[in-house]
């Protein structure tokens, strides 16, 4: 059952948390019960084997200590079993429990977060500004991916590999998520599966390396055959020299043979096999998820074609997949010493394996890495869709090729509903950009950070936090989070400089294409901060100016109540909007609420009061002249 009735996300999840809990809580009764039996069994065949040595009893009593072991390893199996249904209960329960977390505001402390993107943040147009990887990051309330590919998959979307879809794609993308967000069964599967990978994120890249490049190409028929016939020849010359017809040391030339054989493909057996005993292939672990959706039926474009790209000629991933791990399952056996030094030689084990390793190569391994970008694929539409279950609030944005931005009530998806205040913000067509000014702590960052997120979002396909959000193909560009560097020498003011470079460029190159449709969404906070006033007004000016001359859409936010006279010099392009506070006596607070126009107050000596900061600041300079 997918739907549940009109539960709320929060019903839904306790309610499925309980459910899970309670089949936990009896599959682990269930496992004690028979941990005990195991113990009953074990003790009975022990005092069995006792009673049939020690006293006399009848010849046919050997078959209870016999029945007593047979009942132990089944008992064994039956353990193991339940144990694999208790862990996974237990991990239903955890996924529901971080889900609840979510809701509740409380996700930033959990796992996850992206670090590994941080490296690159600073050379990257808008991540480090946007806070897309880290602790409480974007990608942080988002990524519910069990796979490394699959996190990189979602990590591409928010760095901007999407943007040179049409808007066609990004509708159909839409579509998925939207199906998906309804599939709560196959999330929860698809999650729990994941969750039996391991603690760390596996790559099935080395895998799907492997599997592509079968260099040596299918096992001849010869050495199929060879592999059959010596070891038959062995056993049977070996048990003609057990049962005296032949003499004992009958089996040895034919054991020669096996192991000549065996030598002779040494190099190419141990590149196959040393492949399927490591654990970084993870072979046959991935055959689970992949089989979760091709079980599955989907009415979207976009689902529907990532459905068909796990048929494969022969078949489909999941039936490769089971071959692949029964295969698998053999290589294993020859863990075991005994198995590895006597059985293994003779039976030319090694060749059996690596002959069916390679013969599986030929007829499937190409199709591999087609099945993990598909499988990849879905973890990143399962992550935007548990995003969008979870705020049912949040609409799918429209999607063109103009260079427009109309939101009513837009906000920042990372706060939480209760500290969230929306606004409403349009950008009037390419070339339009908004002065945002406001007394410090106002809103002003804010609002940049939010256009910025939901303009990320809604490029891959999800939701966003608005009423409602039509928007063009925007590629973001930012300059708000600027950091110095002591080690390469590098002033915050010339750190500043090199972000606008890469948001001019970035104008500009779209500027000469603007019969592609991309139009770039420029984000600058307090730009030109680390210079003096003059200086910074004749700069920001010849920005904003170069930006809206290239077709660029943004807003600036400044202090410097000055850059507002922009808009009387461009007023088809430029537009003041402002936040301020309000004050009551001694106490400050802040409506997070945009209006038109220039600021008409600041807070910064009102600010330094309240941290303790009381310095004698002459009249005539706090004056309106001043």
């Amino acid at each position: 059952m997918e739907r549940e009735g009109a539960l709320s996300a929060k019903d839904f999840y306790e309610k499925r948390k309980v459910e899970r809990a309670e089949t936990a809580a009896a599959l682990n009764a269930r496992a004690n019960a028979i941990s005990t039996m195991r113990v009953v069994t074990f003790l009975g065949a022990i005092v069995g084997v006792g009673v049939l040595v020690w006293a006399p009893v009848p010849s046919f009593a050997w078959v209870v200590p016999v029945g007593l072991v047979v009942a132990f390893f089944a008992l064994v199996v039956l353990h193991a079993r339940i144990h694999d249904e208790r862990e996974r209960a237990l991990a239903a329960v955890t996924y529901f429990e971080e889900g609840l977390a979510r809701l509740a505001g409380e996700w930033k402390a959990g796992r996850g977060g992206g670090e590994r993107f941080l490296a690159t943040a600073d050379a990257h147009p808008y991540v480090d500004d946007l806070d897309v990887f880290g602790k409480g990051s974007l990608f942080h309330l988002l990524d519910r991916t069990a796979t490394k590919k699959g996190e990189e998959m979602l990590a591409g979307w928010l760095k901007g590999d999407l943007d040179d879809e049409a808007p066609a794609r990004t509708l159909e993308r839409q579509d998925a998520v939207r199906e998906l967000a309804a599939l709560h069964d196959l999330r929860e599967k698809l999650s729990v599966s994941g969750a039996m990978l391991g603690d760390d994120k596996p790559d099935p890249t080395p895998f799907a390396i492997w599997a592509g490049n079968a260099t040596d190409g299918p096992p001849s028929a010869g050495l199929r055959v060879v592999a059959f016939i010596v070891p038959a020849i062995t056993l049977t010359l070996l048990a003609l020299g057990q049962a005296k017809v032949l003499p004992w040391w009958a089996f040895l030339p034919s054991l020669a043979v096996g192991l000549a054989v065996t030598r002779s493909f040494r190099a190419r057996v141990d590149r196959a096999l040393s492949v399927a005993a490591s654990k970084e292939s993870a072979l046959g672990r991935y055959g689970e998820m992949l089989e979760r959706i091709e079980a599955s039926t989907f009415t979207s474009k976009a689902l529907g074609a990532l459905h068909e790209r796990l048929k494969t000629a022969g078949g489909s991933a999941t039936l490769e997949m089971a071959r692949l791990g029964r295969i698998v399952a053999f290589v294993d056996a020859r863990e075991n010493e005994f198995f590895r030094l006597f059985v293994s030689p003779v039976l030319l084990w090694d060749v059996h394996c690596a002959a069916s390793l390679e013969g599986w190569r030929a007829r499937a391994g190409k199709s591999a890495a087609k099945w993990f970008s598909a499988l990849s694929e879905m973890e990143g539409y399962a992550s935007l869709a548990t995003f969008a279950f979870e705020n049912p609030t949040f609409v799918y944005p429209s999607v063109s090729d103009g260079a427009s931005f109309v939101a009513k009530n837009l906000g920042h998806p990372l706060l939480a509903p209760g500290k969230r205040v929306g606004n409403d913000v349009t950008f009037e067509g390419a070339g339009s950009a908004l002065v945002v000014t406001g007394s410090n702590m106002s809103g002003k960052s804010t609002l940049l950070r939010a256009l910025g997120t939901n303009a990320v979002l809604a490029r891959t396909g999800a939701p966003v936090s608005a009423d409602s959000l039509a928007i063009g193909r925007f590629r973001v560009a930012t300059s708000m989070r600027v950091r110095d560097s002591l080690d390469e020498g590098v002033s915050r003011f010339y750190a500043e400089l090199r972000k606008l470079k890469v948001v001019l460029d970035r104008a500009r190159e779209n500027g000469k294409d603007a019969a592609g449709g991309k139009t770039t969404f420029f984000l600058l906070d307090e730009i030109l901060h680390g210079t003096n006033t003059r200086e910074r007004l004749i700069g920001a000016r010849a920005i904003v100016r170069e930006l809206v001359s290239c077709g660029a859409v943004g807003a600036v936010s400044t202090h410097d109540l000055a850059l507002g006279d922009l808009e009387t010099e461009l007023p088809t392009n430029v537009r003041n909007v402002h936040f301020e506070e309000q004050v009551e006596g001694d106490i400050m607070s802040f409506d997070y609420k945009l209006r038109s126009g220039v600021v008409q107050s600041s807070n910064a000596l009102r600010l330094m009061h309240i941290v303790g900061l009381d310095v004698t600041v002459p009249a005539d300079e706090t004056s309106p002249a001043a």
